[in-house]
């Protein structure tokens, strides 16, 4: 990808949700190397919005750093951008924010790299499904080793960190949930979303809440 490419598809200047204890600003980065048919991030993951220059988000951030502490960085699948990721992480990092990262897991090297260089004070990872669903639930084929390594890497690491799963009727099963809560060492750690249906799904359809 090109190092001058807009990676900023979507800004939310403030969320009382998405940094847990903070008032956060999001920012999406556009793209993703999955397909979920749920997703209720159409727009983001097709990169079919307008996008915002990197600069322009950072000088929205300077003007925030009294009152906003912290930042979410979600997508879309934000690692697809490898280390243009970690230069815009740096530079939010330079603004002294504490930074979440939401990851779906696929590229635990690039997770390593910015643990390590001490870019990130949260992650939260998607489990999609048990294993022998993933790449149906996830719209193609997935590096099942990738996802466990992630895992594993923001188990180990001194890092606050929630894996999450979006369960609805259609993909998920009672024996799905418990072979899920089996791939984790804390349960206490993942947390099961409700599914409800988007006009801004990539499939127009229903996949029914989980029951």
């Amino acid at each position: 990808m090109s190092s001058k490419a807009k990676i900023i598809s979507g800004i939310q200047k403030s969320s009382f949700i998405d940094y847990p204890g903070e008032v956060s600003f999001v920012i999406f980065l556009g793209g993703c190397n999955f397909r979920c048919p749920y997703c209720h991030n159409k727009s983001i993951v097709l990169k079919e919005t307008n996008t915002y220059d990197t600069e322009e988000v950072l000088t929205m951030l300077k003007e925030r750093q009294k009152v906003i502490k912290a930042v979410v960085i979600s997508g879309g699948e934000p690692t697809i951008w490898q280390d243009q990721l970690i230069t815009l992480m740096q530079d939010i990092k330079v603004l002294g924010f504490k930074i979440k990262l939401d990851t779906n897991g696929t590229n635990p090297a690039l997770l390593k790299k910015i643990i390590k260089a001490k870019l990130v004070d949260y992650i939260a990872m998607d489990i999609k499904n048990s294993f022998p669903k993933y790449n149906l639930t996830c719209g193609q084929k997935v590096d099942l080793e990738a996802i466990k390594e992630s895992i594993k890497l923001i188990e180990n690491e001194n890092i606050p960190y929630h894996f999450r799963t979006t369960i609805n009727k259609t993909m998920h099963t009672k024996e799905d949930l418990e072979l899920i809560k089996s791939y984790v060492k804390y349960p206490e750690k993942l947390i099961f979303q409700e599914y409800n249906f988007s006009n801004n799904q990539l499939v127009a359809q229903d996949f029914g809440k989980y029951e």
